[in-house]
């Protein structure tokens, strides 16, 4: 891989940070796409190239995550832009720019999420383990 600022081919597979909250019983919520207050510029992703699941699943919280994985192809096919956004310490992030905080209650947010969650997901890994200590904008991008 690159630097990180490389196009995002279709057939690279992305992680999403989940918390245990939005995957009960084994049925990922449509929350677990649901953007945040740190997620201004697009819902932030990981690629799979730059990390591995127990990587991207560090939060500095001391709470159990899970992640989703999905292919960047079916994002494209049903009009998701992903977009590199590398990061000092994460070189494979990057963002979805259609999903940003301030729309997050519209019903394209709300559509993409049910997508994301319900079909586009290919698999959810975990849960990883917490990792305490204070979170840091290194670690904490994804799935805040």
């Amino acid at each position: 891989m690159g630097d990180g600022s490389e196009p995002i081919t279709d057939d690279e597979l992305l992680y999403r940070r989940v918390p245990q909250v939005y995957y009960p019983g084994g049925d990922l919520s449509p929350k677990a796409f649901k953007a945040t207050d740190l997620d201004e510029s697009g819902l932030s992703l990981v690629r799979a190239g730059y990390s591995t699941p127990e990587r991207a699943a560090i939060t500095g919280r001391n709470k159990p995550m899970y992640i989703a994985v999905l292919r960047a192809g079916d994002l494209h096919e049903h009009g998701l832009t992903i977009v590199p956004r590398p990061l000092p310490g994460n070189p494979g992030h990057c963002e979805i720019p259609e999903l940003q905080y301030v729309d997050r209650q519209d019903s394209f947010s709300r559509g993409a999420q049910v997508l994301l969650a319900t079909r586009l997901c290919i698999e959810v890994l975990g849960p990883y383990p917490g990792q305490p200590g204070p979170p840091t904008r290194e670690v904490d991008i994804i799935g805040r």
